[in-house]
């Protein structure tokens, strides 16, 4: 896989939102923009050529018509015409061994061609209820269908390797790294589940509680990261990947992001970068003047930073010290509440994508904008 790519939601199987081998650097210039509906998930941006599924409703059909887009990087021309998906209101795409895989909301997963957009498969895991998209790993795909099963899928072919039943059911996404498959519903529990057969090597289930997993979950220094919305306990928590052992416990109302020995971690619109190799401290700050605010991306030595405000704003990852900023959206109602991460909105998930020089970043209003350098 190309080190210089992102290959879909929080850019990796680990979804640690970094991008190692990014080329892109600020600053930018605008290249192109699409509009492709009303809503853009978060790209997949992989040699010349970027994907994203779209809501192609721009509000004259009375719902969601999820479809999947193939342009190429350079120009934003269409590579083949748009495929159909689903008319649910959720479809979310990711890339891995050649192929580009979808998944829609009641739990369709199909397998596409990205040259020439054709269809290699398509299996249904059955009454599902999903959010989040499928991760490649290792010629696997894996999944879950949101109501208490997970599932492996011959990448080529679909084939099902093996399911595994959930200590929970809900949305919550899969993520994956040479030690095991890792579901996790917020911080009520997880479960680590061995790759090839799908056994169950731990789990954490706190007692008599249930109804997580909204939130994304993500590996990075060394743990796995659960993260909770609960009104009188907003936090990420780490957890020790080869043991399980809790190791730091975060203020934070976003998923945090990661880089070499860097934790990105935001609370109430203030981004703090901690060094994990100084016992977490605080090397620089960035403060929303919404009070909300996400890391999208680290890649390239830059922080992409989504903020309440409708800017995307991009930090010299070393100093924080400001590099470039866009606006993506107009800027929120003075007395509108502003959530600093909208990993549901309806839709399909949020965020960015960078291959080759170029920043992909889908805008408000279903515009999908390509940035090169300057």
């Amino acid at each position: 896989m190309p080190a210089d790519a992102t290959f879909g939601y929080r850019a990796n199987p680990g979804y640690d939102s970094s991008v190692s081998g990014a080329t892109a650097k600020p600053p930018f210039k605008r290249l192109w923009a699409r509009d492709l509906g009303s809503v853009v998930s978060a790209p997949v941006a992989v040699g010349g050529r970027v994907f994203a599924v779209v809501n192609a409703d721009q509000g004259g059909e009375g719902g969601p018509r999820m479809e999947l887009v193939g342009l190429d990087a350079a120009t934003g021309k269409a590579l083949w015409p748009q495929k159909s998906l689903t008319r649910e209101p959720a479809a979310t795409v990711t890339f891995g061994g050649g192929l580009l895989y979808t998944q829609t909301l009641s739990g369709q997963v199909r397998a596409w061609d990205p040259v020439s957009g054709a269809l290699k498969w398509t299996v249904d895991l059955e009454n599902g209820l999903c959010q989040y998209p499928p991760t490649w790993y290792g010629n696997v795909l894996y999944t879950q269908n949101g109501r208490g099963k997970a599932v492996a899928l011959r990448a080529e072919n679909g084939q099902r390797l093996w399911e595994a039943s959930l200590v929970e059911n809900g949305w919550a996404p899969v993520v994956v790294d040479e030690v095991g498959v890792w579901i996790g519903f917020d911080n009520l529990a997880y479960q680590l589940l061995d790759r090839a057969t799908g056994k169950e090597l731990r789990r954490f289930d706190v007692p008599d509680m249930s109804g997580g997993g909204n939130n994304p979950v993500a590996l990075g220094a060394g743990a796995l990261w659960l993260r909770n919305s609960f009104s009188d306990d907003s936090n990420a928590v780490a957890y020790d990947r080869r043991t399980g052992t809790v190791l730091r416990r975060l203020p934070a109302d976003a998923t945090p992001a990661f880089g070499t020995n860097r934790v990105y971690v935001a609370n109430r619109g203030v981004v703090r970068a901690l060094d994990t190799s100084a016992g977490y401290a605080t090397r620089w700050t960035y403060t929303s003047p919404r009070q909300a605010a996400t890391v999208r991306l680290v890649a390239g030595g830059f922080v992409y930073v989504q903020d309440g405000t409708g800017e995307l704003v991009v930090l010299n990852e070393k100093t924080g010290v400001k590099a470039w900023s866009y606006r993506l959206g107009a800027e929120p109602h003075p007395m509108e509440n502003v959530v600093a991460e909208a990993d549901w909105n309806g839709w399909t998930v949020p965020g960015l994508a960078t291959a080759q020089g170029r920043l992909f970043a889908p805008a408000q209003d279903g515009v999908l904008i390509a940035f090169g350098q300057a």
